[in-house]
């Protein structure tokens, strides 16, 4: 069995994104190591704690991920592919919460790059606030979320698959992508060996 370690968390975009990239490679013997970011994700590929890793790149209105980048700067790797998936954004809430209570929408800096100039026009007395270390990925502050461990005044932007991994989450809103056929590069990439 080969270990991926992706950019994630479950229900994550990385998430889908992996499923997708396996389905279409035949990849059937396989397991999901959620990592959260792409210097954790490097980090354990250098290290040889999975054999696979994932994480994005760019995509067209957002461009270049900071993050990963950053994260090439201290890692090698080998890129196995570099794919493209489809991105749509919803937005979350607990399900006891109504939208006028909502106080925060809390993303990932590159997907609110994707969904900057729907959200000014639909909820202009919203803040948006980006998570730190883990909680910067979406699919970890859904979990958060409904575990109750971060505020109900908080919605998530992020995949709808996570209302199916957290039952106390509810889609208020849908396609908050700025552009139809939104979609993110993402690279597939293994250890390299300097010999």
């Amino acid at each position: 069995m080969v270990t991926i370690g992706i950019q994630g968390g479950k229900g994550s975009f990385n998430d889908e994104a992996c499923q997708y990239f396996c389905k279409v490679h035949d990849v059937k013997n396989f397991s999901i190591k959620y990592l959260f970011t792409t210097e954790n994700v490097l980090s354990n590929l250098h290290l040889g704690k999975i054999d696979y890793g994932q994480f994005a790149i760019e995509d067209p209105l957002g461009g270049i991920v900071n993050e990963s980048i950053d994260a090439l700067t201290k890692y090698t790797c080998k890129i196995v592919d570099k794919f493209k998936y489809p991105i749509n954004l919803h937005l979350l809430t607990h399900k006891d919460v109504r939208l006028e209570d909502i106080k925060i929408f809390m993303t990932h800096p590159q997907i609110f790059k994707q969904c900057k100039n729907t959200l000014k026009k639909k909820y202009p007395d919203k803040e948006i606030q980006f998570g730190k270390g883990e909680m910067i990925d979406q699919a970890k502050a859904a979990e958060k979320l409904s575990n109750g461990e971060i505020e109900n005044d908080i919605a998530i932007i992020g995949s709808k698959i996570l209302i199916e991994k957290y039952e106390d989450l509810k889609i208020i809103d849908e396609n908050l992508e700025d552009q139809e056929n939104n979609s993110s590069t993402f690279i597939f990439c293994t250890r390299r060996y300097i010999v």
